[in-house]
């Protein structure tokens, strides 16, 4: 037993080493290999563009060392497919190692073959630019007292959208990625990422704008006598409210409420939601979004026969 023990870690790091030069000499051998590799580019003639999406990946042979198939770094990079001899319409290209190449290319690793697919289609399109605006999209909850006046359309106004001329010439506008902001008691200015349309090959410059909150305190008016609409109730019977109108107490900005027609007020009611008992129904208030419903008169009104 003393004897196995007898000059261990000298016996451990010949080990170690035999181990390492093993793994030297087996990594330095050169193997094929069959695995998917991401198909990152499709080069084109200037001036066209891809319409449609081309495989996610292609299953290839390669012939690489033992240390080039552990490394990840041309694997991820992936694969590049010339196809420059084409023009504009749907093309069907053979993929061979002649028209296929991998985009990190090294001594160490060759393209071997093409197993699937042996083929692609390709949807060939002129490349187009066009100006579009951008419409911010953001839901806005103001703290008690305070209303948002103004939005602004975003900085820049307008962004270049840049694709296939088939799939841009049917967008007009492109929105800023939803945003939620509650408890607003300022005037705050932003950044925010475009959303990108849903079309292949469609890309933004730039690719976000800055947007301006405009927070102010708000001001109360007083509506009297808004009608109350009863909505759905049955067909050639005459139905009345009480009460027949109410009192509305609006908040918002006070450049706006200022201005506010009250034929913008809707006081209503849904006679098919009438409790059979009381004859009671829920009062329902609509107004413009810069706008909040402080206070009405009353929350519920009964709905009789005429």
């Amino acid at each position: 037993m003393m004897k196995i023990l007898d000059h261990f870690w000298l016996k451990v790091t010949a080990l170690i080493l035999g181990l390492l030069l093993w793994f030297h000499v087996a990594t330095e051998k050169t193997y094929n290999y069959e695995l998917p590799l991401p198909l990152e580019e499709v080069s084109l003639e200037q001036g066209l563009a891809l319409s449609q999406a081309p495989p996610d990946s292609i299953m290839a042979v390669v012939s690489a060392t033992g240390k080039q198939l552990l490394r990840q770094k041309w694997r991820e990079r992936g694969l590049r497919v010339v196809a420059t001899q084409f023009s504009s319409g749907r093309h069907e290209l053979q993929l061979t190692t002649s028209n296929t190449f991998l985009i990190s290319p090294s001594a160490d690793v060759s393209l071997d073959e093409i197993v699937s697919p042996s083929s692609v289609t390709l949807q060939v399109d002129r490349r187009s630019e066009v100006m579009v605006r951008v419409e911010p999209d953001i839901i806005t909850e103001p703290a008690d007292g305070f209303a948002v006046s103004e939005i602004t359309a975003g900085t820049p106004p307008e962004v270049k959208l840049i694709g296939p001329q088939s799939a841009i010439r049917r967008i007009t506008e492109v929105h800023t990625v939803t945003k939620e902001l509650a408890e607003l008691r300022n005037t705050l200015t932003l950044t925010l990422p475009l959303a990108a349309p849903d079309s292949y090959g469609v890309t933004l410059e730039p690719d976000s704008v800055t947007v301006t909150v405009r927070v102010v305190p708000v001001k109360t008016r007083v509506f009297e006598d808004v009608p109350v609409v009863i909505y759905n109730s049955p067909p050639g019977q005459g139905i009345l409210a009480q009460p027949p109108s109410v009192r509305i107490e609006l908040t918002g900005p006070p450049e706006d409420i200022d201005l506010l027609n009250r034929n913008a007020l809707i006081a209503s009611v849904d006679y098919t939601k009438t409790d059979s008992i009381t004859g009671r129904t829920l009062l329902k208030i609509d107004c413009p979004p810069k706008f909040r419903v402080r206070r009405a008169s009353v929350d519920s009104v009964t709905l009789t026969a005429e």
